[in-house]
């Protein structure tokens, strides 16, 4: 696998779209200071997973984001692609070619990509993992990265070694199952918590199921009894309505034989009513005759005046319209001229649109061929700046030459003055190697004495630091300790909260109504569990007395009770009881109904008397009528001896024992084991603030201990560095002793050495007199020479080309002013055509109205003669209808005198009948109101019949003649009476009833099941879970240790071959906790003893660092490996062992390098050159690949 091409749009200084493509082999990215060459590796470190902004050298992601330059737009969005030929499967999916994209916009929004896909950052991380690719691992590696390996803690250097023996992704799922395991955790304490809750709800919920089954079984019999007796007043009734209405069907024929007679009157003063009324109407007919005659005449006048009226309007109308048809013709004529001008003026306006449209082709293929030519011109001045750069570019690599060759020989000059002075200086030095001998023997021997000492002191600083670790260990341990126990504490409080704020162990209606809190606004105050607290003592016997009434909800007002429940029924969420306060009537036990009570001088109670339930709790004083209504007849006793003990004294009280045993006022007992291992409802809040309390301390506890850990850091801290002084002062003692014993060996030899010295330095000094230097100088300068003169050609030909392409430029505006100018004519042109075609149809339009009012105006004046002849005939008529209506009119006065005398004489008769109904009337009045009252009795009867027929359909779903058909029952009424309020009295002796017990106990057993089914689950989630960790542990310690001693042996290896001999090794600091422990780098260079990594020279360390990397690679080689500028720090003899290191690596591994030193350069099969040609934006073009 290698990385095939990678391509990036606005990242850091690369604005627009940049893409490079690699093969396998090395790849340099050169270039000088500033220009973005790291901005490459960060780009490849980014799109693998990185989210540190400081290491991509920014403070926050967006700062990755090409910001803007002069002249240019910041951008909204960053985006890296790098893709990689997988043909050998190297990554573990079925790809031949892998697509990794990242992007990032300023909103901060990221999204990653595979392949095209959409994934998420976890996908990449996996995609990289045990590779020696991605964010934490080798691949990349800059000078600050070297560094940072050296200069770390060994703890810190762990991730290196970790990738590279591929033990990341055992870690990673160690982790994520260490995170699973304490989330399993803690839903098996919640689970646990709530199903310990459910098992010691399920006793007593079952008892009250079983209460409530009793209850029916009264309930069912009370039912039959009320039926009994329901159908006993229903017959009862019906035979009283069956009398009444036999006695309304009597006096209903007395009422007719009434009606009769008084319907004959009736009929004889009709008769008389009638007859007066047609005598009226007569009389009333002929007077409306005579007023319609005398209308008729009146109209008829008046038609005849308004017929002459008309005509003389008429005859006025026809002189107007043949006035009018004059002036319309005239008009007329004239809107023909018109017309006749605006058709020629189209004609004209047409011809200069068609000029105009030619002449605006023409200037377009000019403005074509102008922009042709200055493409051109532009095209050929891009190629002379290219050869320009190129010239350019070459002066400065000859000019850098001439100086480093001028430099070379400056360093020749000052190399022969400085061995002229070592020859002087050794000369001097013979003298004093006598003297130094014998100071030399005097200093190994106090060497030695030294060495004694310090070692003395390193094993003291030892066993310090050892007791020290050891007191570490134990204040971790307490740590551990402190840490399991707040966990447990704060999941244990936690699910309790849980518990108590999603009301688990409560009925459905009374979850559905608390967890809402507008219900709590609107009134309910709470439930009574909730508002009551009882001390611990008593919490068993307070939570056996209320029962199911624990649940009771408690209301500021019966209407805020009455909403409640349309709600519960709206939302079929089941059903609760409700305590308003403004209608409650608390229930007390008087005095003398406690036993004992006030006998003794110092006892207040019977003996086995605890006190009444009532004062025994506490609670707001508001909500003291819901204490003494539902505890106010309850008594706590110490035991159940004690209270069967009273009942058989007489007491009719209900009571409780401390263990939560239960007797009725009627003598019941409800009793068993109960299980104390969690609080009830009742005791919830106080368990919450023992929870916290405890959590409190624990967290104390946690604090005290971690500080006791931080001390012992310091001190741990403190005995380490004494330990490291003290190996240091060894160290020195024993470099003293050798190098007193190396002087006194080499003082015999030093005038030999010297003069043998001597003779190489003056050979050297006849090498460096040599003329080769000039002739190089004087070649470089030839080259410089026909360069300068190149750029100046070269330069003439691009001004003549930038002149070519401004004169190209101009011609193509006056071609683009002449397009404009011939465009607005053109557009005139066309206005003024549309406007002469508007012209043309407003004439044609005014021609076509004229003569459509010519032809309508003799229309009009043809009709209007017409309507004169016919209204001359109407006149003539009207007048002869008018003479005909005033004779009838004389007629019609005459006929209403006789009328007028018929008229009274039928209304006396009418008069005399009337007083003949009257009396008529008043019998059957008097036999009406004895009807009435009968009907009152009926309705009375059967009002009570419909009420009892109601209740019964209501009540039984019974139909009438089913309750009449129905078998009396064998008890009178009276004694049916009795035993229904000896059954309701029992039913009250019950106390309150959970009804919906036992659904609740069958749901609340399922759900236990479920709960238990859980917990097993849980279990076996967390076996397999610490399984999974075991196994991660076995296969991170196995393949550590195999890829660590092969890491040893490797970075042995080739530190000896890049030191060119001494020792190095990697050490585990703590071998049993191999996996957790730091790793120590040891190293001993050529020539010196054994010593510490801070006590190297910056070259040796980036060596060192350098071979620690390539011993990775050899052991377990990334396929893609980006170094940025990890050689700046190494001088030639040493930069020469790394390309050898660097090529031979090659061979397997793709190698992206940013460099500045030439050597490297010169190993690369590619390079890629960074430039910022414009300020503040990084260009990258290909530059030919040196050869080797």
């Amino acid at each position: 696998m290698y990385l095939k091409k990678m391509s990036m749009y606005g990242f850091k200084s690369f604005a627009g779209r940049v893409e490079l493509e690699f093969k396998q082999g090395i790849a340099g990215i050169v270039g000088p200071n500033g220009v973005g060459k790291s901005n490459i590796s960060d780009a490849i470190r980014w799109a693998m997973g990185e989210q540190s902004p400081r290491i991509l050298r920014g403070s926050r992601m967006q700062d990755v984001i090409f910001s803007g330059a002069a002249g240019r737009r910041p951008l909204g969005y960053a985006e890296v692609v790098l893709v990689f030929d997988n043909s050998d499967h190297f990554l573990n999916v079925d790809y031949d070619e892998v697509t990794v994209a990242r992007r990032v916009y300023r909103s901060g929004e990221s999204e990653y990509l595979l392949n095209g896909v959409q994934c998420r950052l976890r996908d990449v991380q996996d995609l990289f993992s045990g590779t020696g690719l991605g964010r934490e691992a080798y691949s990349v590696v800059e000078q600050g990265k070297i560094d940072a390996v050296l200069s770390a803690r060994p703890e810190d250097r762990r991730a290196v070694f970790d990738e590279a023996a591929g033990i990341t992704k055992y870690r990673l799922r160690k982790r994520d199952a260490e995170r699973r395991l304490v989330e399993v955790r803690a839903d098996q304490l919640r689970v646990s918590d709530v199903a310990a809750e459910i098992a010691r709800q399920l006793p007593v919920l079952r008892a009250q199921a079983d209460q409530a089954v009793a209850w029916r079984g009264l309930s069912d019999e009370l039912r039959q009894l009320e039926l009994d007796l329901l159908c006993h007043d229903l017959a009862r009734a019906n035979a009283a309505r069956t009398e009444a209405q036999r006695q309304i069907e009597a006096m209903t024929d007395r009422i007719h034989a009434a009606a009769a007679s008084c319907a004959q009157a009736e009929a004889a003063a009709e008769a008389a009513r009638v007859a007066a009324a047609d005598a009226e109407s007569r009389a009333d007919a002929l007077h409306s005759a005579l007023g319609e005659a005398r209308a008729e005449a009146e109209r008829r006048a008046g038609m005849y005046q308004l017929a002459r009226e008309r005509l003389e309007a008429a005859t006025q109308r026809c002189t107007e319209l043949e006035s009018e048809l004059e002036d319309a013709k005239v008009q007329l004529a004239e809107a023909e001229g018109q017309r006749v001008q605006a058709t020629e003026a189209f004609a004209e306006c047409r011809a200069e649109h068609e000029a105009a449209q030619a002449e605006m082709a023409q200037v377009r293929v000019e403005a074509s061929r102008a922009r042709q030519e200055r493409e051109a011109a532009e095209s050929a001045l891009d190629q002379a700046k290219a050869r320009l750069f190129e010239v350019l570019s070459t002066c400065a690599d000859l000019r850098s030459a001439k100086a480093a060759r001028e430099a070379e020989a400056r360093n020749r000059q000052a190399r022969a003055e400085r061995l002229t002075l070592q020859v002087q200086t050794k000369q001097a030095e013979l003298a004093e190697l006598e003297r130094a001998g014998s100071a030399a023997a005097v200093a190994v021997a106090d060497a030695k004495r030294r060495i004694d000492e310090a070692a003395a002191h390193h094993r003291s600083c030892l066993d310090k630091h050892q007791q020290a670790q050891a007191r570490m260990r134990a204040a971790e341990a307490a740590v551990s300790r402190c840490n399991a126990m707040l966990a447990s504490l704060e999941a244990s409080y936690s699910s309790l909260a849980a518990i108590q704020r999603d009301y688990e162990g409560y009925g459905r209606a009374v979850r559905t109504l608390l967890a809402d809190d507008s219900w709590k606004k609107a009134g309910l105050l709470g439930a009574v569990a909730e508002l009551v607290t009882a001390p611990k003592e008593y919490e068993a016997a307070i939570e056996a007395a209320l029962g199911s009434a624990v649940q009771n909800i408690v209301a500021s007002t019966a209407d805020v009770a009455r909403r409640a429940v349309e709600e519960l029924k709206r939302q079929r969420a089941g059903r609760a009881t409700f305590l308003p306060l403004d209608i409650l009537r608390p229930q007390r036990a008087a005095a003398s109904e406690i036993p004992g009570f006030g006998q003794g001088r110092g006892q207040a109670y019977a003996s086995g008397v605890v006190g009444l339930a009532a004062d025994l709790v506490q609670a707001d004083p508001a909500y003291r009528k819901v204490v003494d209504y539902l505890l106010g007849r309850v008594l706590v006793v110490d035991t159940l001896e004690s209270g069967i003990r009273l009942a058989r004294a007489g007491c009719r009280l209900r009571m409780a024992t401390l263990d939560g045993d239960l007797i009725s006022g009627a003598g019941a007992i409800t009793g068993g084991e109960r299980n104390d291992r969690q609080s009830g409802l009742i005791g919830r809040v106080r368990r919450l603030k023992e929870l916290g309390e405890e959590l409190q301390q624990a967290r104390t506890q946690a604090a005290e201990a971690a500080a006791e850990r931080e001390r012992t850091q310091v001190a741990l801290q403190a005995s380490q560095k004494a330990v490291a002084d003290a190996e240091d002062a060894v160290a020195a003692a024993r470099n003293a002793q050798a190098e007193a014993a190396r002087r006194l060996e080499t003082v015999t030899l030093q005038a030999a050495a010297v003069r043998e010295a001597l003779s190489d330095l003056q050979l050297e000094l006849d090498q460096l007199s040599g003329e080769a230097a000039a002739a190089v100088l004087e070649d470089i300068d030839s080259a410089l020479a026909a360069s300068a003169e190149r750029q100046k050609e070269l330069e003439s030909e691009v001004a003549r080309l930038t002149e070519l392409t401004a004169r190209q430029r101009r011609l193509e505006d006056e071609c683009s002013r002449l397009n404009a100018a011939a465009s607005g004519r053109l557009a005139a042109a066309v206005e003024r055509l549309s406007s002469s075609r508007a012209d043309l149809a407003r004439a044609e339009r005014r021609l076509a109205e004229r003569g459509a009012n010519v032809a309508r105006l003799q229309a009009e004046l043809a009709a209007a003669r017409e309507d004169l002849a016919r209204l001359e005939s109407e006149v003539a008529e009207a007048e002869a209808a008018a003479a005909v209506a005033a004779a009838r009119y004389e007629e019609d006065r005459d006929r209403l005198d006789h009328a007028l005398a018929a008229r009274a004489e039928a209304t006396q008769a009418a008069a005399t009948a009337e007083r003949e109904v009257r009396s008529a009337r008043r019998a059957e009045s008097s036999l009406a109101e004895k009807l009435r009252e009968a009907s009152v009795e009926e309705a009375r009867r059967a009002a009570e019949f419909e009420s009892a027929r109601e209740r019964l359909e209501d009540a039984y779903d019974m139909d009438v003649q089913a309750a009449l058909n129905r078998p009396p029952s064998a008890l009178n009424r009276d004694d049916m009476c009795e035993r229904i309020d000896a059954l309701r009295a029992e039913m009250e002796a019950m106390g309150p009833i959970n009804h919906t017990a036992p659904e609740e106990a069958a749901a609340l057993g399922e759900r236990y099941q479920f709960l238990t089914a859980q917990l097993q689950d849980l279990e076996e989630a967390q076996e397999s879970l610490i399984q999974v960790i075991r196994e991660c542990d076995r296969a991170c310690t196995e393949q550590f240790h195999a890829t660590f001693e092969q890491l040893r042996v490797e970075f042995s290896d080739i530190f000896t071959e890049i030191f060119g001999g001494g020792t190095a090794d990697l050490v585990l600091e703590d071998p049993s906790r191999s996996l957790e422990c730091g790793i120590e780098i040891v190293c001993q260079p050529p020539g010196k003893r054994l010593t510490r990594m801070s006590l190297l020279s910056g070259g040796e360390k980036s060596l060192v660092a350098i071979a620690l990397l390539f011993a990775i690679m050899r052991v377990k080689p990334s396929p893609v490996c980006v170094f940025d500028e990890i050689d700046a720090a190494l001088d030639e003899a040493n930069l020469a062992r790394f390309v050898e290191m660097l090529r031979s690596i090659a061979r397997t591994v793709q190698v992206i390098i940013v460099t500045h030193r030439k050597r490297t350069m010169e190993c690369a099969d590619v390079l890629y050159g960074v430039t910022m040609e414009e300020q503040g934006v990084s260009k990258v073009f290909s530059l030919v690949a040196p050869s080797h």
